[in-house]
């Protein structure tokens, strides 16, 4: 008897841990279609816990947002910066803590996105890696961390272009690969003294 206690409270464990995963999921689904379609800041601020953090990394450490009154005015501002997005998900990897209550979980981002100027379109390849929090049984997000490692010009593609700003529309070029046995730093210096 006992041991048929045991493997049904590990079976409780384990759908526990699924069913986690999967309200997860279904968080970012709600939170990525309410900044790409709805554009609230009231709704969005919803799916963030008392005192979550929205934090930028890479080229966007320049944003940031401490606190559910600082989420809501980013958000708030958001569609003025980026009037389109259409953001993808993909490759979640979420693992619950042994208790149920919290969580981190990661995902590649592909988004599509109209900068403020409303003619610039970019690509923004990114990565999410989150913490979130169950309270009253329902999870939210304690902190998000998006970083991005491309964000180009949708014409002029990543190959081209590392970085678009979204403030200042400034542009970074991508840097030009080395030759096979060149040392990165002296490649250039080296081909602009052979060009002297």
């Amino acid at each position: 008897m006992d041991e048929l206690r045991e493997r049904l409270e590990e079976v409780e464990r384990r759908l526990g841990r699924v069913e986690a995963e999967r309200a997860i999921e279904r968080l970012m689904h709600r939170y990525v279609h309410a900044i790409d379609v709805i554009k609230d800041a009231e709704v969005t601020v919803g799916f963030f816990a008392p005192g979550a953090v929205w934090e930028g990394r890479g080229n966007l450490t320049e944003f940031r947002a401490d606190g559910l009154d600082e989420i809501r005015e980013m958000f708030h501002r958001n569609p003025s910066m980026l009037p389109f997005t259409a953001h993808f998900l993909t490759n979640p990897v979420i693992d619950v803590s042994p208790d149920g209550a919290q969580a981190r979980g990661c995902w590649h981002a592909l988004e599509a996105a109209t900068l403020f100027d409303g003619e610039t379109a970019v690509w923004l390849i990114a990565h999410y890696d989150n913490d979130f929090v169950r309270r009253q049984g329902e999870w939210k997000i304690a902190r998000l961390r998006f970083e991005d490692r491309v964000i180009c010009p949708y014409e002029e593609g990543w190959a081209r272009t590392r970085y678009v700003s979204p403030v200042t529309l400034e542009r970074v070029a991508q840097p030009r690969p080395t030759v096979p046995g060149e040392h990165p730093l002296t490649a250039s210096a080296d081909r602009e003294e052979g060009q002297a």
